[in-house]
């Protein structure tokens, strides 16, 4: 079998499937939220989350079945072949309805939310803002909202922002209220930024622009992908104006723990206090090809 080579574009799809399929099998999933070594300046600011949990699981088991119905997934390549001349990925996987991410269940972000303190001394309030950045399909969000809804009782207002129309579309679906810019909403008690600062345009715009729509005593919640590669989607030459971590590229490879030093910097120098950061994987919704992608989330929560 390990000499055979398919003939034919199906039956290579159908043998790339069953290979990448094979691979995932053997993956110790516990190494996704696993440090080998701790950054030396934050290393004690690291909260380690046990998983994947039995909600991931699940997610996953659901992301196999949808991405092993093979018409389905065939309908959607070919769809993608004749919508990739006039629109982006993102709005693509928006119009199809497809490409779901994951990073934390409800039970994680519980545990990680009250390792950063965000929980005290919010006993006398009644309701939450929350406003995610670049929300995608708010799969992520409403998780993360039922997460608070479970825990206090708390009445959650939630906004998002976001550059996609057919994501803004699947938002509005799901009774977000969608804004414009982040600059429409003040004194936010928590501010969502999943896996968008290395995909905009100005990272560090956007960093103050989180930092001054929050509440004196709110949080953002804050994602990024290592090792650190920037892609902006909606430019011509995909570059942005500066990236987050500069001078890029560097002069000599960076492991993550200086990476992540690099980043937690950038954080504080905006006003941010980081509170907790943790390891986690970016999982996304499978096709053809593989059932799931993933790529190595650190999330940190900060408070001004």
């Amino acid at each position: 079998m390990s000499n055979y080579r398919p003939r034919g574009a199906i039956a290579k799809v159908f043998f790339d499937r069953l290979h990448n399929d094979d691979v995932i099998q053997q993956i110790d999933m516990t190494t996704w939220y696993t440090m080998g070594k701790l950054p030396r300046k934050y290393g004690s600011l690291y909260h380690h989350l046990n998983g994947p949990d039995e909600l991931t699981l699940e997610w996953l088991e659901r992301s196999k079945k949808t991405s092993g119905r093979f018409w389905l997934q065939l309908c959607h390549e070919v769809a993608k072949l004749f919508l990739n001349m006039f629109m982006t990925q993102t709005d693509i996987n928006g119009f199809l309805k497809r490409g779901s991410m994951f990073i934390l269940s409800e039970m994680q972000f519980d545990q990680f939310l009250t390792a950063g303190g965000f929980f005290q001394h919010r006993e006398r309030q009644s309701a939450l803002s929350v406003c995610d950045i670049g929300a995608g399909d708010g799969e992520v969000t409403l998780r993360l909202v039922h997460t608070l809804q479970q825990k206090r009782s708390w009445q959650v207002t939630t906004y998002a922002t976001e550059s996609s129309w057919t994501m803004r579309n699947r938002l509005n679906e799901k009774n977000f209220i969608v804004l414009e810019n982040l600059n429409q909403i003040h004194q936010a008690d928590l501010i969502v930024c999943f896996n968008v600062l290395d995909r905009c345009f100005d990272p560090h715009v956007m960093l103050s622009d989180i930092y001054e729509s929050l509440d004196q005593t709110g949080f953002a919640l804050i994602a990024l992908v290592l090792p650190y590669s920037h892609y902006v989607e909606k430019n011509s030459s995909h570059l942005p104006l500066r990236t987050l971590l500069e001078p890029w590229p560097p002069e000599k490879r960076l492991t993550v723990e200086e990476e992540l030093e690099m980043f937690f910097d950038v954080l504080q120098a905006v006003g941010f206090k980081i509170r907790t950061w943790t390891k986690a994987p970016y999982l996304c919704e499978g096709d053809l090809r593989q059932s799931f992608y993933w790529l190595t989330d650190y999330v940190v929560l900060c408070s001004k």
